[in-house]
C-alpha cells in the first residue's frame, strides 16, 4: 500500500486521449457514489478548517443497500400485477372509478419513491471522515435527525476491526472501532469497505502524531 502522506506523481507530458472528455464525468460519478476514498478531491465538511486534509472518506458498503433496493423493486412491479388480478377476480368494487384507481396507483408510487429516496439519502449522507488531525463521524438516523461526533487523532488509544460472516468476507467490508481516551465515546465505522486498510491508515496517523509530539 502506498504511503498516504505522499501525493502520487503525475506524468509531465500526458498524452491526449479520445476518451479524455468523458473521464471527468465518469470520475465524478464514481466519487459521488464511492464508499471508500483515499485523499478525495472536491469534498469538504462543515467544520473543516482551511489547512485540514481529508485522508479517508467512508460510507457503508454499497451491498448494504441491497435489502431496500429489492424491496423497492418489488413495490414498483406490484401494481401492474396486483391491480389487474384484483380486477379480474372481482375484488375491486364495480362502482370504483378510473380516477380513484389512478389516484391510488399514483399514491403507491409516490410512497415507493419516497421510501427509495429516503434510504438513499441516509446512506449517502451518513459518512465517516478521517483527516490528518481528527476523526469525524456523521450519522443520519433519519432525514431530520443528524448526529455529529469527532475526536482528535492524539486522543485515540486503540483501533480494532471486525469482519464476520461469508458475505462480509466476500465483499471485504466490516466494522471499525476507534477507542478514545477518557470518557469520550467509542467511534464506530459500521460496514465500511476494506476495514483492514482503514485500521492501518489510522494507525499510521497515530504514529505520525506521536512523532510530532515527541520532545526534541
Amino acid at each position: 500500500m502506498p504511503d498516504i502522506f505522499v501525493s502520487p506523481a503525475s506524468p509531465q507530458n500526458p498524452k491526449p486521449s479520445a476518451t479524455a472528455p468523458m473521464k471527468p464525468i465518469m470520475e465524478g460519478m464514481k466519487q459521488v457514489l464511492s464508499s471508500y476514498m483515499v485523499r478525495p478531491t472536491g469534498i469538504t465538511f462543515e467544520t473543516q478548517s482551511d489547512d485540514e486534509t481529508i485522508i479517508l472518506f467512508l460510507r457503508k458498503h454499497w451491498v448494504t443497500n441491497l435489502h431496500w433496493i429489492v424491496i423497492s423493486f418489488i413495490l414498483l412491479i406490484l401494481p401492474p400485477i396486483l391491480f389487474p388480478a384484483l380486477f379480474f377476480s372481482g375484488s375491486i368494487p364495480t362502482g370504483t372509478t378510473g380516477q380513484f384507481l389512478f389516484f391510488l396507483i399514483l399514491s403507491w408510487y409516490l410512497l415507493t419513491f419516497s421510501y427509495m429516496l429516503g434510504n438513499f439519502l441516509i446512506w449517502y449522507f451518513t459518512v465517516s471522515i478521517v483527516t490528518e488531525e481528527r476523526v469525524v463521524d456523521i450519522d443520519f438516523v433519519n432525514l431530520l435527525n443528524k448526529r455529529f461526533s469527532e475526536t482528535r487523532i492524539a486522543k485515540i488509544e486503540d483501533v480494532t476491526m471486525s469482519t464476520q460472516g461469508f458475505i462480509r468476507s466476500f465483499f471485504d467490508y466490516g466494522d471499525v472501532y476507534v477507542q478514545t481516551a477518557g470518557t469520550e465515546l467509542e467511534f464506530e465505522f459500521l460496514a465500511v469497505p476494506h476495514p483492514d486498510r482503514v485500521v492501518r491508515i489510522i494507525n499510521q496517523l497515530m504514529g505520525k502524531e506521536e512523532e510530532e509530539n515527541e520532545p526534541h
